[in-house]
C-alpha cells in the first residue's frame, strides 16, 4: 500500500497560511514532521509514499518536501509545486527535478480571473515536465476543470494526475470531473475529502469512480496530516475498506500499483 498524497512541514521556516484553506494554519495543530508522518506509515503497514509541497505552509519555496522526500529514500517521493504566479515557472521545475521530484504540482486556488492552467504558462510547465520525466499534477477547484480538460486534451502522450477528484461531490454534479477523465491519460487521486464529500457511501462512491475513470487509474491517498481529525491508521483502513468488494487487480492498482506507476520506479511491495 502506497499513499498518494502526503504534507510535510516544517514549523520553523513555514509562514501565515497562503493557500486561504478553511482550516488556515492547519500544521500548528499537528506533528507534520517527516519523522512523525513516516512512523505513522509504518504503524498503519502502509509502504511509502508521495509527499506533496504544502502550499499552504511553505508556499512555492520546495526545498522542503524535496530533502524530506529524499531522506526517505526508496520510499519516499515528491511532488513540487508551481502557481499562475511564478514569472519563470521552468526556473521552479527544473531545479525541482534536479532535487529529486517525481512530479509537479500545477496549484490554481483560488482559481484566477483567467485560468492559467490552458494557456501558455500551463503547456510551458506540461512540456518540460515532459522533457524531464515528471508527472504534472493539477490541483484546482470544480469551477476550473474546463481549463484542466482542455489542458490534458492538449498533451495526449502525457499522464497527468488530478488531485482530490477535482473536488467534485461524488454523487451530485459530476459534470466537470467526468469533462476531464473522459481523456485517458489522466489519473484521479482518491483522497479522504473525495469520500468525506461524496453523497454516497464508501463503497458506492468508490464503483462510482471505478465505473467513470476505471480502476487503473484511480489512486489512494490519505491527505494526511493535513486531515487530521482522525487518525492515520483509520485513513488507511478507509482505504482498504472501500476496495474490499472489488476485483483482486483494481484493489492492488488503487492502493499502490497506479501510484508506483507515476512516482516510483517499481512496486514497494
Amino acid at each position: 500500500m502506497i499513499d498518494a498524497h502526503l504534507h510535510v512541514v516544517d514549523p520553523a521556516t513555514s509562514g501565515p497560511d497562503q493557500s486561504g484553506h478553511p482550516d488556515g494554519a492547519w500544521w500548528e495543530a499537528v506533528d507534520a514532521s517527516p519523522a512523525a508522518v513516516a512512523g505513522r506509515l509504518a504503524d498503519a503497514g502502509v509502504d511509502g509514499g508521495v509527499l506533496v509541497q504544502a502550499v499552504g505552509a511553505h508556499g512555492f519555496d520546495n526545498a522542503y518536501v524535496l530533502e524530506c522526500a529524499l531522506a526517505l529514500g526508496e520510499r519516499g517521493r515528491s511532488v513540487a509545486a508551481v502557481s499562475e504566479f511564478d514569472p519563470t515557472p521552468i526556473a521552479t521545475v527544473e531545479p525541482a527535478a534536479a532535487g529529486g521530484a517525481a512530479g509537479i504540482r500545477l496549484f490554481s486556488i483560488p482559481r484566477p480571473r483567467e485560468s492559467w492552467l490552458d494557456r501558455d504558462r500551463g503547456h510551458q510547465v506540461v512540456d518540460t515536465c515532459r522533457a524531464l520525466g515528471l508527472t504534472p499534477v493539477i490541483c484546482c477547484l470544480a469551477d476550473e476543470l474546463d481549463a484542466a480538460a482542455r489542458l490534458v486534451a492538449a498533451f495526449p502522450d502525457i499522464e497527468f494526475a488530478l488531485d482530490h477528484a477535482g473536488f467534485v461531490p461524488i454523487g451530485g454534479d459530476e459534470s466537470g470531473l467526468a469533462d476531464v477523465v473522459a481523456h485517458d491519460n489522466v489519473v484521479v487521486k482518491l483522497s479522504t475529502g473525495v469520500f468525506d464529500d461524496s453523497t454516497l457511501d464508501h463503497a458506492a462512491t468508490l464503483a462510482r469512480l471505478v465505473g467513470m475513470v476505471g480502476g487503473d487509474r484511480l489512486a489512494w491517498g490519505s491527505d494526511h496530516p493535513q486531515v487530521r481529525d482522525r487518525s492515520y491508521a483509520e485513513l488507511a483502513d478507509l482505504g482498504r475498506r472501500a476496495v474490499e468488494g472489488l476485483p483482486d487487480a483494481t484493489r492492488a492498482a488503487v492502493l499502490e500499483g497506479t501510484t508506483a506507476r507515476l512516482w516510483f520506479s517499481d512496486d514497494l511491495g
